[in-house]
């Protein structure tokens, strides 16, 4: 049991608590604490404690503190635990904590329960025998991992020797063969027959692209187009009036455009045209859309065919055919004679050039085509004899090689000693795997007989607490990988099955069918119940932080009569009280505070408070021990009116009046409204005050509010006490304030 904290620095909003040492724990220790305050934070280093992880503390570091952080605290035996220590590193195991972080590791987060932390609650349930059970089976998945390794590792030799090219089962399997070397040179005579085959056709494609390219050039169809333009009046024009015949004619173009549609008149020097319509309209032609177009084909036509070589191409066929041995004749073909015919046609193209008028004489470069039509017969004849017409499957007889190859090799003593020893492997293998299985069945076995006890503890925990639903198949996962099985189901109204897995959200899950009070009463009833079956409870601390803040009145009513008095009922019906060793519930919740008082057996109260702030502006907090009745039960009116009492019987000079003024119109308030309620129902819903309730008190003739002198008294004390009238520049000190408290503590035994 924790006796006391002695010592909290650093951590947190404890910047340096060190006179903690009166607040002692008690077997029920509640402790109160708002949001913000610390509540987390001592919680924090109670799971440091629990587990020696330093990181809960490290990662609470109050903010600009500078020093070593410390904890030091006492258990009854007032035996010390301080942090940092080797001692606080080795955990305590003797502490169980229920708060955000348990629920979010081992039973859900936000709107899921996922893989992990169903695993982490399978590993809660199955406790310390299946832990074991778990550590032998997790030691003999080691070693045969340790042997997977090794096998992988034999493998990657293979592979590495092999290029990947054969599997080691496929080569286990190869089988022996004679004369493995003769009939590796058949085969590879075959390809290279075939390899001949594949080259010849290559090299045809090629020659009947270029060939065709030439045959079926577009030459001859784009220069035979013309359109006829009077080019010689517009040449005429350029020689007798340009200096320079080369200039750009883009002027013109534009002179032409800017011209209107009668044409009388010159654009640039505004005579007339009469003479130069003809002159005028040849121009429009040499610009028109149409024209240039055409001039662009033919100039890139006549482009292409003064760059081809007849002569080269004529060898480059030569030299694709003897790279497979093959030529073809071209003895009847005068290159001399062939250039001048390429020449002859160039010049007579290149007059359409000049003039896209011109009619082409197309004689010479209809010789140029025919010599290499007659080319593309010798081709087409050599392609009949030297391409067959039946195909070799080149990489079937490639890998029947290789075969052979690995055959060869197999069958060597080297390779028969590595395949004894990968099958060594193996067998070692599958006896650690047999051995690992028969734990896996007695793990199963035994955690599914636990798992049935907790269904029926959970189940009546959640029916205790008025939860519309229950929990079933409930059973351990057998497969810790793969994340595809659950560990529970819910099942509402005892008929309803919802899957804590599904994910779709037009069907009942998780998320959409259990409020978050329901989600919190279902980690609760998890934890009690592996709290009660804890065969060790009375040598535990229990931890509770704000586990209940979403329950409703019924459910925490009836959440603190389990704490307060824990038992279990076997599935016998046999009811066994059980006994904690320390129950430490944290909340910021004053009611619920209240009612731990009330309920655990002589509570230790304490509450975590601001200590103001320290030097650097952070607020700080620490633990004073906490009036329970006076803080929390005793209603506020109450307390303010014994404080209005001492004050006026105390007859000191009165420091705060306007406070005691606004704590006087409430008790006021309160009188007034508890006693006449329906006589003032309408001022009350419209927030009248109490000058107004006195009116209306007299209006009605009760209790004597219509007699004058009595409500005048009334109406006076309203005055004193600045109801309804704030901006009043009357103040009331001294012996005069004492006095207004004295009517105030007599009048309201007259309400």
């Amino acid at each position: 049991m924790i006796s006391r904290f002695t010592i909290i620095k650093g951590v947190g909003r404890f910047q340096d608590c060190q006179n903690l040492g009166g607040r002692h724990f008690s077997k029920n220790t509640i402790i109160f604490g708002q949001n913000t305050e610390g509540k987390s934070t001592l919680t924090d280093i109670l799971w440091s404690f629990k587990i020696g992880n330093t990181a809960f503390i490290e990662g609470r570091k109050t903010f600009g503190f500078i020093g070593s952080q410390q904890v030091e605290l006492f258990d009854k035996d007032n035996t010390a635990f301080r942090f940092p220590s080797v001692d606080w590193n080795n955990g305590f195991d003797k502490i169980e904590i229920l708060d955000t972080q348990y629920i979010q590791e081992n039973i859900f987060e936000d709107n899921e329960i996922n893989f992990d932390q169903q695993k982490n609650l399978q590993r809660i349930i199955i406790g310390s025998k299946g832990k074991k059970l778990t550590e032998e089976i997790n030691s003999l998945q080691d070693e045969f991992n340790e042997l997977t390794k090794k096998k992988t590792s034999k493998t990657n030799e293979f592979n590495q020797k092999f290029k990947r090219e054969i599997s080691v089962n496929d080569f286990i399997n190869l089988p022996k063969h004679d004369d493995v070397d003769e009939k590796i040179k058949q085969i590879q005579a075959t390809i290279e027959t075939a390899n001949n085959q594949s080259k010849i056709k290559t090299v045809f494609v090629s020659i009947d692209t270029i060939l065709d390219n030439i045959v079926n050039q577009n030459t001859k169809s784009v220069l035979s187009e013309s359109i006829q333009v009077k080019a010689e009046l517009v040449t005429a024009h350029i020689l007798k009036t340009w200096k320079n015949p080369n200039h750009s004619k883009d002027f013109l173009q534009t002179g032409l455009t800017l011209t209107k549609e009668e044409k009388e008149y010159c654009v640039f020097c505004g005579q007339q045209l009469k003479e130069a319509k003809d002159l005028l309209q040849a121009y429009s032609q040499l610009f028109s859309v149409e024209y240039e177009k055409l001039q662009d084909d033919i100039s890139s036509a006549f482009s292409k065919f003064e760059k081809w070589d007849p002569k080269s191409i004529l060898e480059s066929i030569q030299d694709k055919l003897g790279s497979i041995n093959l030529s073809i004749n071209t003895n009847e073909i005068d290159k001399t004679e062939l250039e001048e015919i390429k020449d002859i046609a160039n010049a007579e193209f290149s007059n359409k050039l000049k003039d896209i008028g011109y009619n082409v004489n197309f004689e010479n470069y209809d010789k140029l085509i025919q010599i290499f039509q007659q080319v593309s017969v010798q081709v087409d004849d050599l392609k009949k004899k030297n391409i067959f017409s039946a195909d070799v499957n080149i990489e079937n007889l490639k890998n029947k090689i290789k075969e052979l190859e690995f055959s060869k090799t197999r069958h060597t003593q080297e390779w028969n000693d590595f395949l004894k020893e990968y099958d060594d492997i193996d067998i070692i293998q599958e006896g650690k795997r047999v051995k690992r299985e028969a734990l896996r069945k007695e793990l199963n076995e035994y955690s599914e007989k636990l798992f049935s006890i907790h269904l029926d503890t959970i189940n009546k925990t959640l029916e205790q607490l008025n939860a519309d639903f229950n929990i079933c198949a409930f059973q351990p996962m057998k497969k810790l990988i793969g994340q595809r099985e659950r560990i529970f189901a819910l099942k509402f109204f005892k008929r309803h099955n919802v899957l804590i897995d599904e994910t779709a959200t037009n069907k009942p899950n998780f998320k959409n069918t259990l409020s978050y009070s329901d989600k919190r009463v279902l980690a609760f009833s998890f934890f009690f119940s592996l709290m009660i079956r804890d065969e060790k409870l009375d040598e535990k601390v229990i931890v509770l932080d704000d586990p209940f803040s979403s329950f409703d009145s019924d459910r925490r009513t009836k959440t603190i009569e389990l704490l307060a008095n824990p038992y279990l009922i076997t599935s016998d019906g046999e009811l066994i009280e059980k006994k904690m060793n320390q129950l430490i519930i944290l909340t910021h919740e004053k009611e619920f505070f209240a009612w731990l008082f009330r309920k655990l057996e002589s509570p230790k109260a304490l509450r975590i408070v601001g200590n103001g702030l320290d030097s650097n502006g952070i607020k700080i907090s620490t633990i004073v021990d906490c009036d329970v009745y006076t803080e929390f039960i005793e209603h506020e009116n109450k307390r303010d009116l014994k404080e209005i009492q001492e004050t006026y019987q105390s007859n000191k000079p009165i420091s705060d009046y306007d406070g005691l003024c606004a704590k006087c119109r409430k008790v006021l308030e309160s009188i007034f409204t508890r006693k006449y309620l329906f006589e003032l129902q309408d001022e009350i819903n419209q927030n009248k005050s109490i000058r107004s309730f006195t009116a209306k008190l007299k209006e009605l003739a009760i209790n004597d509010f219509d007699n004058e002198p009595k409500y005048k008294k009334f109406i006076f004390l309203c005055d004193n006490l600045n109801i309804e009238l704030h901006d009043s520049p009357m103040k009331n000190d001294g012996g005069n304030a004492n006095n207004v408290l004295g009517d105030f503590l007599k009048l309201i035994k007259q309400i």
